[in-house]
C-alpha cells in the first residue's frame, strides 16, 4: 500500500513574537485520523504556521504528496505562490485550498490558478477526510463541498454537506496530540491558540463571512472537553486565547467557561488573556461575564461593538445592534466599575453618508463611549454578501487595493521575499463618494486623535454638557482648520490627516503610518500625531490654539476661564515623558470633578469653586520617549490609560507643567 505525505500551510500574524498554533489544519487532521476508513495511508507533517521565505516553505514541503492550505486575507498571496512553485517542482502534487479566502465561487479562481486542484468548502473536516478517502481516484471531485477543473477543462461543483448539527463529534486537535511534533520541533516558540466553544452565527451581517457560518444555527462544544483543553492551554503555558465563538455570552454555560478560564489561570498561572467578541444580545449576562473577566485579570478592556449608528446603513448591511437603552446602561456600569470599553465604527459601509457618520460619532459618544471608538475600514470578504456582484452594483461599491499591515506590527513581519498580502478597501459607494469618504477617514481620525486619545477630552466633553453643542460639531469645527498663520499645529494636523485618507484611497498608502524612530511599527495615524507632537516639542502651542478654538465655537464671554482652565488641565494630566514630580494646580472651578461626572453622566453645572488638585506623576515611573511611546501610547491604546489621577491637594504651594 502506497503511502502519502501530506504537508500543510496556514500561515498566521504573530504578535509580540507569539504565534497561533494552526489550529484549522489540526481540526482536520484530528479529525481524519479518528473518521477515516484508512488513516494509516498517510503520514501528516509539520505545518508551515508562520511567515517564512519563499524558498523555505518550498524546501519544508518539496517531499510531500499532498499539500493542504488553509486561506485567509493575510496568507492568500503567499499561499498562492507557495502552491504555484510546487506545481513546478512537480506537477503530480495534489494542492486543495480551503479557509474563509477560498472562493465559494471558485470557476474564476481556479481557472486563473491552475495549479490548484481542489478547493474545499465551508466546514473542511467532513470534506478533506471524504477527499482523501479515495485519493488519487478521480472520484473525489464527487465530493461535496469541492470545486475542480477536469481534464476536459469542465468545471465542477458540488453542492456543500448541511451544518454539523453534533458537533461534541469534533476530536481536539490539542487533546489528541495533534501539534505535539509541531511544539517539540520549536521548542522556543511560545504560543497564542484559537479556541471554539461553540460554532456558527445566528446573525447575517453582509460584510461578514465568520467562517462560513453566517446566518446558522449555533452549535455547542462538549463542556467536559472544554475544560480538558483549558488544562492542556495552561499546563503548555499559553498566555494568549482567542475565542472563536462569534456571540460570547449569548449562551448561559458562557458564564461557567469564564469562571473555568479564570481558576485556571488562578491554578497555573495561565492562559493570561481570553479574547471574546461579545454577544449583542443577554444584556445582563454579558455584563457579568466581561466584569468577571476583567476582575479576573483575563482581558484589558470590553469590546461593545456597533459598526454603525445609522438605520439605512444597518438596513443595508442586515445588522441588529443593542439597543441605545441597552448600550447606555452597560456604558455606564462598565465606567462605574472602572472597566475600560471600547466600541467598532466601519468606514464606507453602503448607506452611510459623511453627516451620518459624524452623527453615529456624536451619537455614540453621547451614550457613554469615552474610552475608545476603534475606526476600522471596510474590506470586502470573498464570501460575504457584500462580495456578489449584484450588491457591488447596486451600492456602487469601489474599492482600493492596500497592502495589509498591521496596527503596532513591525516592519520585521513585512515578507523578504516581496510578497505582500493585500486587501480589496471599500472607498467610494453610491452614498459616500471617494471625496467624502476621504473626508470621513479624516474625520474619524480626528477624533480619535482629540478625544479618544485623550488629547483634548475634558474641554471637549464638558463643553458638550454646559452647552450642548454636539461632539461633532466640535470636531468639524478643529476639522475645518486651514490656517497656518494662526493656527499652525492644528493645521499642521488636519493636513496630515487628510494626506493619508487621500492616499489610502489612492492605493498609495497603508492604513497605519510607520515610524522608524518610534520602535519601528506602524501607527494608527492620530497617535503618529501624538508622537508627533513631542518629538517637535509643539505641545503648549497646540494647546494654546485648542483654547483659542473652543472659546471662538463657545462663544461665551463667562465660559472663557472654564474652558481655559478645562484645556490646562487637560495638558498637565496628560502622560508625558520624563515627568517625575507630581503637579499642583490651582482652579476657579471643581473641573476634575466636573470631568468625572460627565463620564457617567451625571449634571455639571457652570459655578465656581476654588480649589486645588495634585496631579498623580510620581505613582507612574519616569519614562523616557520611547519607553513613553511604548507604555502609555501604544500598550495603553485599548484602554485609553493616557491621563494621570488627580486628587486635592493639602499642600499650599503652587507648581506648573
Amino acid at each position: 500500500m502506497k503511502k502519502y505525505n501530506i504537508g500543510s500551510v496556514q500561515i498566521n500574524n504573530g504578535f509580540s513574537g507569539q504565534y497561533y498554533l494552526p489550529y484549522s489544519i489540526g481540526t482536520l487532521e484530528a479529525y481524519f485520523n479518528k473518521f477515516s476508513e484508512n488513516p494509516k495511508r498517510y503520514n501528516f507533517q509539520t505545518t508551515i504556521y508562520k511567515r517564512l521565505i519563499l524558498n523555505e516553505c518550498l524546501h519544508k514541503l518539496c517531499k510531500d504528496d499532498v499539500i493542504l492550505f488553509s486561506v485567509y486575507v493575510w496568507n492568500k498571496n503567499i499561499s498562492i505562490e507557495i502552491a504555484k512553485e510546487l506545481k513546478k517542482i512537480d506537477s503530480n502534487k495534489f494542492i486543495v485550498f480551503g479557509g474563509p479566502s477560498a472562493p465559494d465561487n471558485a470557476e474564476k479562481f481556479l481557472r486563473e490558478n491552475d495549479f490548484v486542484d481542489c478547493i474545499v468548502h465551508q466546514e473542511g473536516e467532513r470534506t478533506i477526510t471524504s477527499v482523501l478517502d479515495v485519493y488519487p481516484n478521480e472520484d473525489w471531485r464527487l465530493v461535496p463541498g469541492t470545486s475542480s477543473i477536469n481534464s476536459k477543462g469542465e468545471f465542477i461543483t458540488n453542492k456543500c454537506l448541511p451544518k454539523m448539527r453534533d458537533i461534541t463529534v469534533l476530536p481536539s486537535p490539542y487533546l489528541e496530540g495533534t501539534f505535539d511534533r509541531l511544539m517539540k520541533e520549536n521548542p522556543n516558540e511560545r504560543w497564542l491558540a484559537s479556541w471554539e466553544t461553540n460554532r456558527g452565527c445566528p446573525f447575517s451581517c453582509t460584510y461578514c463571512d465568520w467562517g462560513s457560518a453566517t446566518a446558522s444555527k449555533v452549535s455547542r462544544m462538549d463542556m467536559d472537553k472544554l475544560g480538558k483543553e483549558l488544562l492542556w492551554f495552561a499546563k503548555n503555558k499559553v498566555e494568549f486565547i482567542y475565542v472563536c465563538d462569534a456571540n460570547f455570552g449569548m449562551l448561559p454555560r458562557d458564564m461557567e467557561i469564564s469562571k473555568m478560564a479564570i481558576e485556571m489561570k488562578k491554578k497555573y498561572g495561565y492562559p493570561h488573556v481570553l479574547s471574546v467578541q461579545t454577544t449583542k444580545n443577554a444584556r445582563e449576562r454579558s455584563y457579568d461575564i466581561q466584569k468577571l473577566l476583567y476582575q479576573g485579570g483575563m482581558h484589558k478592556s470590553v469590546n461593545m461593538a456597533m459598526q454603525s449608528m445609522n438605520l439605512t446603513a444597518l438596513k443595508e448591511i442586515k445588522r441588529d445592534n443593542i439597543s441605545l437603552n441597552d448600550y447606555k446602561v452597560l456604558q455606564k456600569r462598565f465606567i462605574s466599575d472602572g472597566i475600560p470599553t471600547y466600541s467598532d465604527l466601519i468606514i464606507g459601509l453602503p448607506g452611510d453618508t459623511f453627516e451620518s457618520f459624524k452623527s453615529s460619532v456624536n451619537e455614540l459618544i453621547s451614550i457613554g463611549q469615552h474610552y475608545r471608538v476603534q475606526f476600522n475600514n471596510l474590506s470586502i470578504l470573498p464570501n460575504a454578501e457584500m462580495a456578489k456582484e449584484e450588491y457591488i452594483e447596486r451600492n456602487e461599491i469601489m474599492t482600493s487595493e492596500i497592502p495589509i499591515v498591521n496596527m503596532h506590527g513591525s516592519l520585521e513581519d513585512e515578507p523578504e521575499d516581496g510578497i505582500n498580502e493585500s486587501q480589496e478597501m471599500v472607498i467610494s459607494t453610491k452614498d459616500m463618494p471617494k471625496e467624502d469618504w476621504i473626508k470621513t477617514r479624516s474625520f474619524a481620525t480626528l477624533a480619535e486623535f482629540y478625544y479618544f486619545n485623550k488629547i483634548l477630552q475634558i474641554p471637549i466633553l464638558l463643553i458638550n454638557k454646559l452647552t450642548k453643542i454636539k461632539f461633532s460639531d466640535i470636531f468639524q469645527h478643529f476639522y475645518s482648520v486651514r490656517d497656518e498663520l494662526n493656527y499652525p499645529i492644528v493645521t499642521k494636523i488636519n493636513n496630515l490627516f487628510e494626506k493619508h485618507s487621500l492616499g489610502i484611497s489612492q492605493g498609495e498608502s497603508t492604513e497605519f503610518i510607520f515610524s522608524e524612530k518610534w520602535h519601528n511599527i506602524y501607527w494608527p495615524p492620530g497617535e503618529f500625531a501624538m508622537l508627533k507632537l513631542f518629538e517637535n516639542k509643539e505641545l503648549s502651542q497646540f494647546y494654546n490654539e485648542a483654547k483659542y478654538l473652543l472659546n471662538k465655537l463657545v462663544r461665551k464671554d463667562y465660559m472663557i476661564d472654564y474652558i481655559n482652565q478645562a484645556v490646562d488641565f487637560n495638558h498637565f494630566s496628560l502622560k508625558k515623558p520624563f515627568l517625575n514630580k507630581n503637579i499642583i494646580i490651582d482652579l476657579d472651578y471643581d473641573i476634575p470633578t466636573d470631568y468625572k461626572n460627565s463620564l457617567i453622566d451625571e449634571k455639571v453645572s457652570l459655578k465656581k469653586k476654588i480649589c486645588k488638585y495634585e496631579i498623580q506623576v510620581e505613582k507612574e515611573k519616569t519614562r523616557d520617549f520611547l519607553q513613553w511611546s511604548k507604555e502609555v501610547i501604544w500598550y495603553g491604546h485599548r484602554q485609553a490609560d493616557y491621563l494621570y489621577d488627580s486628587s486635592v491637594s493639602k499642600t499650599a504651594d503652587r507648581k506648573s507643567s
